[in-house]
């Protein structure tokens, strides 16, 4: 039963409309992210709810890496189905969450 609810997954996953929905909505969350960025910056960090706005990006680079992540599976499902090349922007954009990830654990923004 487990196969083939696997199976299942990896059909409506493999679909192209899934990755590319999936990729315009890692986008969108992406540039919001860009948006809310000054939240955890020097401005942002000197204020009484520091921790807040630290949290609410947090929560929002992880969404954003998830859309990502899960953009960047759909469509290499969808290459191995059909062929196509890799999906570099969903990679990169996998990167720069990871990437932006490790400045924010590591207090790199509130220098």
């Amino acid at each position: 039963m487990a196969n083939e609810e696997q199976q299942a997954l990896d059909g409506i996953l493999s679909k192209p409309l899934f990755g590319t929905t999936m990729a315009v909505a890692s986008g969108l969350s992406f540039f919001f992210l860009c948006m809310i960025l000054p939240l955890v910056g020097p401005a942002g960090s000197k204020v009484a709810h520091a921790t807040k706005n630290r949290m609410a990006f947090l929560g929002v680079l992880a969404v954003t890496l998830l859309l990502a992540a899960t953009a960047t599976y759909a469509k290499l499902l969808q290459r191995k189905a059909d062929g196509g090349s890799l999906p570099y922007w969903s990679l990169g954009l996998c990167a720069i969450c990871v990437l932006t990830l490790f400045v924010l654990l590591t207090n790199g923004f509130s220098i």
